[in-house]
């Protein structure tokens, strides 16, 4: 496992750092700019948006896909969980893996774990994803 951090926010002498835990084989499909999720240093709020746009509510129409509103577009914890995955999955770098990799047979190996730390030493786990995770929101 390839392990990051980067500091996020540091109020008078309490910081909270990034924590990245990326699998090997998924660091080929990881942004540049990953580490400056949930920073002030953080850009790609429209490309997310856009993303999510394309991705579900242009895809899915909702009286046809009425469950599927219900259950994914809709609920908040999905869409955060998406908007993370667009902000540190690069789509092109993704497009050329999925091509190379036309069957992964351990899908569940290939992990991507992101939790805050902070000074303290308390760590918080906030998303545990797979690939099959990753793709599905793509």
């Amino acid at each position: 496992m390839i392990k990051t951090t980067h500091e996020i926010s540091n109020e008078d002498g309490y910081i909270k750092y990034n924590f990245f835990e990326i699998h090997p084989d998924l660091e080929s499909i990881i942004a540049d700019d990953y580490f400056t999720y949930a920073s002030k240093d953080f850009k790609k709020q429209e490309l997310c948006e856009s993303l999510y746009k394309k991705n579900f509510y242009d895809k899915y129409d909702e009286a046809s896909y009425k469950e599927v509103y219900e259950k994914y577009i809709n609920n908040e914890n999905f869409k955060a969980k998406a908007m993370f995955i667009y902000s540190v999955v690069d789509f092109d770098k993704y497009t050329k893996f999925v091509e190379s990799n036309a069957e992964i047979a351990n899908p569940n190996e290939l992990t991507l774990n992101y939790s805050v730390l902070d000074s303290a030493g308390v760590k918080i786990d906030i998303y545990n994803l797979s690939i099959v995770d990753i793709s599905f929101v793509f």
